[in-house]
């Protein structure tokens, strides 16, 4: 398997302090981390923080995805948590995640990689755009989990201005401001 990287929104403590919220209605012990890539240690490998996938690819693709990152001059953007849902996900797991209202800003960011590197996976017009909050494979606890945060759920806006670079599981590589000064 190729090292992949994985460039995410990277989102400030007051924006985490709200999905920590509302993660706080459940005691419930939470894994981001899909399985597939080292499965006895996915809580140990989870470092990614809360955050929206904008694009992955293969580690030899790092230096263009930086090259490219550095010259991005967009404002904050700003999305809408509409709903908590659950999707299917590899190898007989589920996610439960936070929907992101459509957002133009969002897809407009992640063509700026798509264009470059075509990935299907990554089209903008046909991802689906969340915040990932556990993954496992016991559908029944995911559902669980889910009714547990929507009892007290109401729509909340998240917003962000940084982007950052992660070897994918690992530590961060780079981070980039979206507007330049």
């Amino acid at each position: 398997m190729n090292k992949r990287i994985t460039l995410i929104s990277l989102i400030n403590q007051y924006e985490i302090d709200k999905i920590n919220k509302l993660m706080n209605e459940s005691k419930e012990k939470t894994c981001k981390m899909p399985f597939g890539i080292n499965d006895k240690k996915r809580y140990e490998l989870d470092t990614l923080p809360y955050h929206f996938t904008i694009f992955a690819t293969d580690k030899q693709n790092q230096n263009q995805i930086i090259e490219i990152a550095k010259k991005i001059n967009i404002d904050k953007i700003e999305v809408k948590i509409d709903d908590i849902k659950i999707m299917k996900a590899k190898y007989d797991s589920y996610c439960l995640y936070l929907q992101v209202e459509n957002s133009e800003k969002l897809k407009n960011l992640q063509r700026i990689f798509y264009n470059v590197f075509p990935k299907e996976k990554y089209n903008p017009d046909n991802f689906t755009f969340h915040m990932t909050l556990h993954i496992d494979n016991n559908y029944e606890k995911i559902l669980k989990l889910q009714n547990k945060l929507k009892e007290n759920f109401t729509p909340f806006y998240i917003s962000f201005d940084t982007l950052a670079l992660y070897d994918y599981p690992g530590d961060m590589i780079e981070k980039f401001y979206l507007k330049k000064l």
